[in-house]
């Protein structure tokens, strides 16, 4: 049997350390190293100001300080905070963009909405 994962828990890519390879968890994860490759959680993403990532990113929540070359997709919210550049489209439910950000895509806001299951009527 399996041990349950801390809800918790955060996953840590130190600066100077790079992955080449999709990464895939249900944790926090923080970067601040370099990742080439799609990066998918189901909780908060941070890109730290050393980090870079060069592929699409989907998430809960992110805070980005760092560049990313590729589309995000959160189900919450996107925070980009300076210095951070951005090139790739952004699908989120909030976004908020400080002052000195540099942004280079388009970005779509779009609410998940949780659909009934409704079988037509015979």
């Amino acid at each position: 049997m399996g041990k349950e994962l801390s809800n918790n828990a955060v996953n840590l890519l130190c600066e100077g350390t790079m992955i080449v390879g999709d990464v895939k968890t249900k944790n926090d994860i923080r970067i601040d190293g370099m990742i080439k490759g799609k990066i998918i959680t189901s909780s908060r993403l941070v890109v730290g100001n050393t980090a870079t990532i060069e592929g699409d990113v989907e998430c809960a929540n992110i805070d980005v300080m760092g560049v990313v070359s590729g589309n995000i997709t959160a189900s919450g919210a996107v925070s980009l905070k300076a210095p951070a550049k951005v090139m790739g489209n952004i699908v989120a439910a909030v976004l908020a963009v400080e002052p000195g950000v540099f942004f280079n895509g388009n970005c779509q806001m779009v609410k998940k909405e949780v659909k009934e299951n409704k079988e037509p009527v015979k």
